[in-house]
């Protein structure tokens, strides 16, 4: 906590390593909050406190910090701040600063009272001309893009420059439409960028491309910007799956996604710096702390979130080279169960990390992480008066922590102003002061007075650290390229130290044009032809940009740098000449025959798919192939490609892991049907081998278009038998999209070998529940024998994992005993609803009971099978089958699938007591029909008055209690003023408001309810629930049971929402069971001690909120 002078109470803070601050409600109806167990982990020292919580900022979508260092979110309809009016560290109020876009918006950045924002139609801006901390009225639209969607435009900042920055993800459609300027790196983007406009909007470029989705970015003190992508979850354990990593995003730059099945990997020549990789996660937030308050292995550290798994993670930034890397060091994540969904970060004022929590509907709010020991300033921007020296003024601009901020500009850039240009210059130049302010001096020279002059870049090229001569040729790159100065140039594109010659050809690529390229041939030669990977990359893509004479004399020097500078500048040339094509190939071939470093070999490989075509595949390619064709036809070069097929199948394998897989990748390229390359490819397969290695090398092997001997045909389908086991063993995950990928490689592999089928149910170990994608292409006449040994493998294991897919096959069977066999497994929860399935096809009157039951499965297809089956067997008047029924069509009719099958439980009861209350059937009775429902309710209710009292979610009494309540209310005095406080104070507004997600939208609901089925309703919310708000019940192995909805879920595990609107995070590893329960999250009891005007009043407030913005349904809880 903090006390009025913003100082942590030394008597408190001692205490607290980790806040107790995770705060959940007793109940629903307005019960006091109380303190839960620690909520998040952190560094010893640190503090975790609440800031906000989700009544004050739901679901936040993403984060700023104003020109005063308010807290601002935003989320579903909302952008407001979060005010700490009396200076403790918690927000007491939550102040709307404009309503909308209505899906929120996913980035912010405030420009003094002004808010640029992304959402909506685009890039917006909100107003605020009259200084009241509102906006004036509907944003204007500054640029329009795509946004909303999870892989849209996200974050706006302003960068070190003062240029904006927009990164978007690879749904958003930046292509070469949205570059208006003539320096722009990169001509025809792809996929997610990274996109600069000028200071006034009026122009813009893309700076770097190929990434799949970063929500977020930021810049360190040497103007390096970096953002953490995301991986493909669903492709987990594919060859072609990349973990989430951070990159240091270089002008220019592809970040490797080329399509969703083919990502390039980090060891690729053409990818940019991976400062670290971080596994599975779907990345959101991300900053780069230039604040005191935290110790120094913090500072200049960038913390990236992780949505999925909640955590923060710190990358303290090393130099390596010209670039950077780090290792991630954990620094904020979940104690226990506690859900933690990070969603933005911001630092504040004090220097305390901000982090706000939401998406996807989930509990939302800020949390506020500080380090009480940490560093205070005396010194700072706002301490500072008109009275003050010029210096106080020069080191307090200077030094400002987080300068990129907006509460940072709105204190620092006053004073620049008032100082002038002279101070900053100076500064830049005095090698006696430190680094930091002297690259701060260079940032504000650029930003606020235009950069440095090429006189003065010259003088800066022998200033020290390389710190500073990287800024001072940064700055040129920035302000003065119509055309750059070669001259000045020259000298820093020669310097010693890898990252000034980075930032040397960075203001290259981002010139217009250059003043005499022969000026820069030999610092191009030098660093094409040196030991930094990075720079050998930026350098070769200058090679497409000289002038004849100047690509002449560098085509001279460079081959006499060696092999190394050959290879670069072989990749530099390919855009730039059709003859390159022939030099590449010949070039690469001759790197991989000879004895070379292994990283040249690599290089050498890449080269080849490069100069092949490159891995883009054609249209209509299969995705697991998308990593193995070219889009480039070459039956016109069959004569000039056999030698170096040959070649090639000499060459492979090299021994080395790396170049083999990349090397393997570009022989794809070539149709190699060669069966003693084919014997290579597939004894890189052994029972030892990694299983998505083995993917790789059946792919390769799938385009090899040969006949398959019979130990070729024995070794691969070895190869994808054991792929299960091996996967298993490893406890490696597999997502969504791996059994689709692997089918599609065995599909081309039956091609090839049409007896491929019977070599793999010929394998020992065949049976397992992941082979079942491989019967796909399987002869009907092979099936009996598939099916006994599936049947043969569950007798051997006791444990056998059964699953859908091997209940679906047996089910295939014509035999009683395997009949019998499946009906054994209807104890198996995950498995019941596909027995039931098989079952209906048949069904017989033993099995009537577990059709009734199978009612409750919420899976459509379930429910169909078993009303099918019913109508098969003969009618029943049993109670447990009526009342069944009647739940089932009480709860259906919220879309055309559903008035089907609801339409199917009507003619069961129709036909089961030879009435029908007026049900309407076929297209016309595709609506709610409320009236004959509430008859069949009615008519079974009396049939069996106690079963349908315990079926239906409620008793008799409750019932009674409510029709004589009802019957007292005067309808015509309810007030919507005290409903509203009513609908607040019971917190039902915590699942059932707009933006909230968690249950259906009340809009309309007393158009679709009648006024006492309404009621009944929420007297007995389990009554009818709703397929679409059914909770599912999870019970870990340390014996825990949480019940909620689902809101996300992978491989690795589920987010779960409960009553409380806790998020829940529970690892699939954890998990014992899981499974639907009938049941409403809405609790019982909401309407205890209400008073007749208090039902009137609430049912004014629920006819206020409108129309339906819902489909019809009967029931929606």
């Amino acid at each position: 906590m903090f006390a009025k002078n913003g100082r942590f109470k030394d008597d408190q803070s001692r205490t607290l390593n980790v806040a107790f601050a995770m705060l959940i409600w007793t109940s629903l109806c307005g019960g006091p909050l109380v303190a839960a167990e620690p909520a998040l982990k952190a560094p010893a020292g640190f503090n975790v406190a609440l800031f906000a919580d989700d009544d004050l900022a739901h679901d936040v979508h993403c984060m700023t910090i104003d020109s005063r260092g308010r807290i601002t979110v935003a989320g579903n309809g909302f952008i407001k701040r979060l005010i700490d009016s009396d200076s403790d560290g918690v927000a007491d109020k939550a102040e709307l600063f404009a309503e909308g876009p209505a899906i929120g918006v996913q980035g912010m950045y405030w420009h003094g009272s002004d808010l640029l924002a992304v959402g909506g139609e685009g890039l917006l801006r909100f107003r605020d001309r009259d200084g009241d901390d509102k906006a004036d009225g509907p944003p204007d639209v500054l640029l329009k893009v795509k946004c909303g969607g999870e892989h849209h435009a996200h974050s706006i900042q302003r960068g070190p420059d003062g240029w904006w920055y927009l990164i978007a993800g690879n749904d958003t459609g930046i292509d070469a439409k949205y570059i208006t300027l003539p320096t722009a790196p990169i001509k025809q983007p792809v996929a997610g960028v990274l996109y600069r406009l000028k200071p006034d909007l009026s122009g813009g470029e893309v700076v770097a491309h190929g990434l799949r989705n970063s929500y977020d970015f930021a810049f360190n003190r040497t103007a390096d910007a970096f953002t953490f992508d995301s991986d493909d979850e669903r492709d987990v354990s594919l060859p072609w799956y990349r973990p989430t990593r951070v990159f240091q995003l270089l002008p220019g730059s592809h970040a490797g996604w080329v399509t969703r099945s083919w990502k390039r990997p980090d060891e690729s020549l053409d990818m940019p710096p991976v400062v670290a990789s971080a596994g599975r996660g779907s990345p959101t937030g991300v900053v780069c702390y230039q604040h005191r308050q935290f110790p120094e292995k913090y500072r200049e550290s960038l913390f990236v979130l992780d949505w999925t798994f909640g955590r923060v993670l710190a990358l303290p930034l090393v130099r390596n080279g010209s670039a950077w890397k780090a290792d991630p060091e954990p620094f904020l994540s979940s104690a226990g169960d506690h859900g933690f969904a990070p969603t933005d970060v911001e630092v504040g004022p004090d220097g305390s990390l901000f982090v706000s929590v939401g998406g996807r509907g989930t509990r939302g709010g800020v949390w506020r992480v500080s380090y009480p020991a940490g560093r205070k300033d005396k010194l700072t921007a706002d301490s500072v008066t008109e009275d003050s020296s010029a210096i106080d003024k020069l080191r307090a601009c200077l030094t400002a922590p987080q300068p990129l901020s907006s509460w940072s500009r709105a204190r620092w850039q006053p004073l620049a102003r008032q100082l002038g240009r002279e101070p900053f210059l100076e500064t830049a130049n005095n090698d006696a002061l430190l680094p930091a302010v002297r690259l701060r001096a260079i940032d504000v020279l650029t930003e606020s007075f235009g950069g440095i002059s090429e006189t003065e870049a010259a003088e800066l090229s022998q200033a020290t650290p390389a710190e500073v001569r990287a800024k001072a040729i940064w700055s040129l790159g920035r302000t003065r390229v119509k055309p750059l100065d070669a001259n000045v140039t020259k000298s820093f594109l020669l310097d010693r130290d890898p990252l000034v010659n980075r930032a040397a050809l960075e203001a290259i690529v981002s010139a217009e044009n250059v003043s005499d390229w022969s000026l820069l041939v030999d610092g191009i030669v030098k660093q094409l032809s040196g030991d930094d990977r990075f720079n050998r990359l930026t350098a070769s893509r200058l090679i497409v940009r000289l002038d004849q004479d100047s690509f002449q004399s560098l085509s001279q020097a460079v081959v006499k740098t060696g092999w190394q500078g050959t290879l670069a500048y072989a990749v530099g040339y390919l855009p730039r000449s059709t003859a390159a094509t022939k030099y590449g190939i010949q070039l690469a071939v001759r790197v991989l025959e000879g004895v070379h470093p292994v990283g040249l070999k690599l290089q050498a490989a890449r080269l080849l798919q490069l100069a092949l075509g490159d891995m883009v595949p054609p249209a209509g390619t299969a995705p697991a192939f998308e990593a193995y064709s070219t889009r480039v036809d070459l039956s016109a070069f069959e004569r000039d490609l056999d030698p170096l097929r040959v070649r090639l199948t000499e060459t492979f394998p090299t021994g080395d892991a790396d170049v083999d897989r990349e090397l393997s990748r570009a022989l794809t390229m070539l149709s190699l049907a060669n069966t003693k390359l084919l014997d290579k490819v597939l004894a890189k397969i052994t029972d030892e081998t990694d299983p998505v290695e083995d993917i790789h090398y059946l792919l390769v092997a799938a385009r090899i278009p040969t006949p398959r001997n019979r130990a070729q045909a024995e070794a691969i389908a070895r190869g994808l038998v054991r792929l299960e086991p091996k996967i298993v063993a490893r406890k490696m995950h597999q997502d969504l999209h791996w059994d689709d990928r692997v089918g599609e490689l065995y599909r081309e592999l039956v091609k090839l070998d049409n007896e491929l089928a019977d070599q793999l149910v010929a394998q020992p170990e065949f049976g397992r529940p992941g082979h079942v994608l491989f019967l796909s292409e399987l002869p009907q006449d092979l099936l009996p024998k598939v099916i006994d040994r599936y049947v043969q493998a569950i007798s051997d294991d006791a444990d056998y994992p059964w699953n859908n897919d091997v209940v679906f096959l047996i089910g295939e069977s014509k035999q009683p005993e395997h009949r019998e066999l499946l009906r054994r497994q209807l104890d198996q929860f995950k498995i019941r609803g596909a027995v039931l399935v098989i079952l209906s096809q048949q069904p017989e009157e033993r099995d009537r009971d577990r059709f009734v039951e199978g009612m409750e499965e919420s899976q459509a297809e379930v429910l169909t099978a078993c009303l099918d089956a019913l109508t098969q067997l003969k009618p029943s008047q049993t109670a447990d089958e009526q009342l069944a029924l009647l739940k089932a069509l009480r709860r259906l009719g919220t879309d055309e699938k559903e008035f089907l099958i609801r339409e199917k439980v009507a003619k069961l009861l129709t036909r089961n007591f030879e009435r029908d209350f007026g049900f309407v059937f076929g297209p016309p009775g595709y609506r709610p029909q409320n009236e004959a429902i509430q008859r069949w309710t009615e008519f079974l209710t009396k049939t069996f008055p106690a079963e349908s009292a315990r079926a239906l979610g409620g008793d008799a009494e409750t019932l009674t209690w409510l029709t004589e309540q009802l019957a007292r209310v005067d309808w015509s005095g309810g007030n919507v003023e005290r409903g509203r406080q009513l609908f607040e104070k019971r917190s039902c507004a915590q699942c059932h408001g707009g933006r909230r997600g968690l249950g259906p939208d009340l809009a309309g609901v007393t158009s679709r309810f009648s006024r006492n089925d309404l009621f009944v309703a929420i007297v007995l919310p389990n009554r009818d629930v709703s397929t679409r708000y059914q909770t599912t019940l999870f019970e870990t192995k340390q014996g825990k049971v949480h019940t909620g909805l689902i809101v996300y879920e992978s491989a690795e595990g589920f987010l779960l929402r409960n009553s409380t609107n806790q998020t829940i995070r529970i690892e699939t590893t954890d998990i014992e069971t899981r499974r639907t329960l009938p049941q409403s999250l809405m609790p019982g009891g909401l309407l205890k001690e209400f008073r007749s005007t208090d039902f009137a009043d609430l049912l004014a407030y629920l006819k206020s909120l409108g129309g339906s913005s819902t489909p019809p349904s009967t029931t929606a809880r």
